[in-house]
């Protein structure tokens, strides 16, 4: 008869601890970690999983400020504009042998107007222009080179068709190749070596 309670008990404990273990299971967020260019990729449904994008946070792009260096590409996939300055910079980057460009999705930031964001506006405040409001943002798409700290390329020229015209219409052969030729230049100056005398 002890043998059949202690049974019985057993069975029981070893019942609970299986739910509890359930329970627990269940609740573990067991999510895998997506490498940045296939979510870059599946972001950017257009971009290849060939792509040297890097996500950053606005404190990690705020840092590069702080005398580092890099290629920084502001945008976001609800953006049509920004598809097609991804495409033609990752072409350009993957040719002059650019590993990594870091992305910056900065919407969320901006409609917070959080604090590094702010920053952020405020490093580039040479480079930006006031909308009808008064307000200093960053526009999708921008591109930015950095060099130990200091822009050395910005470009967000089609900020200002938006609404007059479509990618589509805008992007010929010539306007194609003209953005990659300004990329391409300034990727070659950004890599060149400074001669410190």
């Amino acid at each position: 008869m002890k043998k059949v309670k202690l049974k019985n008990v057993l069975q029981f404990l070893l019942f609970l601890v299986m739910i509890y273990f359930f329970i627990i299971l269940g609740t573990k967020d067991f999510q895998t970690r997506v490498a940045d260019n296939v979510r870059f990729s599946n972001d950017y449904k257009d971009i290849s999983k060939n792509n040297v994008y890097k996500y950053m946070g606005e404190y990690e792009i705020l840092d590069l400020f702080n005398g580092k260096s890099g290629i920084v590409f502001f945008g976001f996939p609800g953006n049509i504009w920004s598809h097609y300055y991804a495409d033609y910079l990752n072409e350009v980057a993957i040719l002059n042998k650019i590993d990594t460009i870091y992305y910056y999705d900065f919407r969320r930031d901006r409609s917070m107007n959080n604090k590094a964001y702010t920053y952020i506006v405020n490093h580039l405040k040479d480079y930006l222009s006031l909308d009808d409001l008064g307000n200093m943002d960053i526009k999708a798409p921008t591109v930015i080179i950095l060099k130990e700290g200091k822009v050395i390329y910005f470009n967000n020229e089609i900020v200002f068709l938006k609404g007059l015209i479509t990618p589509e219409e805008y992007f010929t052969d010539l306007k194609k190749l003209q953005l990659k030729s300004r990329f391409d230049q300034a990727i070659k100056e950004y890599l060149k070596e400074d001669i410190h005398e």
